[in-house]
């Protein structure tokens, strides 16, 4: 009986190839040189992060270059970084419809810095900017309308930050009473009650549904 073997070791992995930078990323490293501040080019997608004041230069070189094109804005985003010195990322998500390429454009702020608004180059950047103005509290220099989007106007505070409670501060939740009746909803609140089934239902009976 022949005698068993070890298998030899597996052989070692070879090296990552290098990763060429992608188009887009090169041309803003040669346009905006060290107000390019970080890039990652092979991330999917691929990440630049710029200097705040290169901003609007480098989307707009991005969006008209024509080997680029990058036309449409898929998204605005924040993060909340609290223990960062520069606490805030806001992030843009960029797409070339016609290379079918995708982008992520960063930049980082201070508690309280404003962004430049990219309206100007996207117009659809307009809600997006709002929703991170109203979850994050951060500001957009120039933005036409900058106003909340998805909490009451009158709401305290930016839900999205890191400090904010997870489940909210108490004064914000919903305050409940027991109700007899339908005709005590619609007695307690007629300016705002839904379903005029309900209001026709008591005027007939007196008991509604409750």
């Amino acid at each position: 009986m022949a005698e068993e073997t070890a298998p030899p070791p597996p052989a070692a992995a070879p090296p990552p190839p290098s990763i060429a930078p992608p188009a887009a990323v090169a041309a803003l490293e040669a346009a905006l040189g060290d107000r390019v501040l970080e890039t990652k080019p092979q991330a999917y997608p691929p990440i630049v992060r710029l200097a705040p004041g290169a901003l609007l230069e480098g989307l707009t070189l991005l969006r008209d270059r024509p080997e680029l094109r990058f036309d449409f804005l898929s998204s605005v985003t924040a993060v909340h970084w609290p223990k960062r010195e520069r606490p805030f990322d806001v992030v843009y998500h960029l797409y070339s419809t016609t290379r079918r390429q995708r982008l992520a454009v960063k930049i980082d702020l201070e508690d309280g810095e404003e962004a430049p608004t990219a309206t100007g180059v996207w117009p659809a950047a307009n809600w997006h900017e709002r929703e991170v103005f109203d979850l994050f509290g951060i500001r957009f220099a120039g933005h036409p309308d900058l106003t909340r989007i998805l909490m009451p106007d009158d709401w305290e505070g930016h839900p999205l930050r890191k400090e904010y409670p997870l489940e909210g501060h108490p004064r914000d939740h919903l305050q409940y009473r027991e109700v007899g009746t339908a005709e005590h909803v619609y007695n307690y609140d007629k300016a705002t009650i839904r379903g005029f089934g309900w209001k026709k239902e008591v005027e007939k009976t007196g008991l509604g549904r409750g």
